[in-house]
């Protein structure tokens, strides 16, 4: 993944394999006043909600449901 950021002092590309590592470094680029979104090796930009829900704990409890 890559979290892009523009903001106050220009734009910021950072590449990350972890996901909860990269949706980390979005919620802080964007409180010191920069625009954050993370994308795919291809460009496109991931939603959060989609990645937030991938980063909750899985229980096996909610399986069978």
């Amino acid at each position: 993944m890559i979290v892009k950021a523009e903001g106050p002092s220009g734009r910021a590309k950072i590449h990350s394999d972890e996901l909860k590592h990269a949706l980390g470094l979005v919620q802080y680029l964007r409180t010191i006043g920069y625009e954050a979104w993370i994308e795919d090796a291809n460009g496109n930009e991931i939603e959060e909600a989609v990645l937030k829900k991938l980063n909750q704990p899985y229980h096996r409890s909610n399986q069978l449901r």
